[in-house]
């Protein structure tokens, strides 16, 4: 990942308080490698300045290979799962402009650099559902171009003209031994469209995390109520705002009615369960991916 396109993955971890003493004891060792010592001096000085820590040591592991390599020879404390860019790759030419961010989740607990079975099985997914995305879009957008010409348009008429193609990640939660990960695929050439992939995580015991294992047996009622509240709400004090089923759209058969186990969700940096509807399904497009904070998550 390039510098300036760095993500603070580890920005709401809690620095133990272990971890003064752990470097201290580190940093006597007199037969650490030279660049190991230069990757425990930078934690030791950061861990001053727990929000300063985590920005360099973030940025290290995304950024410079020798670095992350360097990062998990340290000892960890519990189980932590890194989320590193495995590929990141940028064109500009062509009938494509592609900015691609694909992230893989790193157990480091786990002896290979590619982590545990579980979170491997994790990273295979992520993988598919990328290639698989990118070869869609790119024969979308070559069948475009052939009717294109089949029809009498011409090399003038189509100069300039590409696809989007975008994959990126951003990680929601971080916090050992819970990760919440966002994936986002979206391509844009007549028109545009938004994937969003979630990833809730207990890396510990190597399983996908559900709604009710975060709110309850009564999930259900607990969100739905909640999602009911705040759309009233929204309406009551945004007459810009619309949403199937409520206000002037009170007659239309869309919109929300219930979540179920398969609605998509996160946990966000305050640990709190996101709901979250793709475009057109609960709303009219020009109001986006809606999303709701519906209550604490029991982690």
């Amino acid at each position: 990942m390039r510098i300036e396109d760095g993500k603070n993955i580890y920005g709401d971890i809690e620095i133990p308080k272990e971890l003064s003493a752990m470097v201290d004891g580190l940093i006597k060792k007199d037969r650490r490698k030279k660049a190991e010592r230069k990757v425990i001096f930078m934690i030791k000085r950061c861990a001053a300045a727990a929000a300063a820590a985590l920005v360099v040591f973030t940025a290290g592991l995304n950024t410079s290979q020798a670095f992350a390599e360097g990062a998990a020879e340290l000892p960890v404390i519990g189980a932590i799962a890194r989320v590193l860019t495995v590929r990141s790759y940028h064109q500009d030419e062509g009938d494509y402009k592609i900015d691609m961010e694909v992230p893989a989740i790193e157990d480091s607990n786990s002896a290979d650099a590619s982590g545990g079975e579980f979170t491997s099985l994790v990273n295979a997914e992520i993988e598919k559902i990328v290639d698989d995305y990118t070869n869609e879009a790119k024969a979308e957008f070559e069948e475009y171009k052939e009717a294109f010409f089949a029809t009498g348009g011409t090399e003038e008429e189509w100069a300039g003209r590409q696809m989007d193609i975008i994959v990126d990640y951003d990680v929601k939660y971080q916090k050992s031994p819970i990760l919440s990960l966002e994936l986002t695929t979206a391509k844009g050439w007549v028109a545009a469209s938004e994937e969003r992939h979630y990833y809730n995580l207990n890396v510990l015991e190597g399983k996908e995390l559900k709604l009710e294992d975060l709110l309850g047996d009564d999930y259900i009622n607990i969100c739905n109520a909640e999602i009911d509240r705040q759309i009233k709400d929204q309406l009551a004090n945004d007459e810009s705002l619309s949403y199937f089923g409520y206000g002037d759209n009170e007659l239309t058969d869309a919109g929300f009615r219930t979540i179920d186990e398969n609605t998509d969700f996160y946990i966000n940096s305050d640990g709190q369960v996101v709901i979250v509807f793709p475009e057109y399904s609960i709303a009219p497009g020009y109001m986006g991916w809606r999303e709701f904070a519906v209550g604490e998550a029991k982690l």
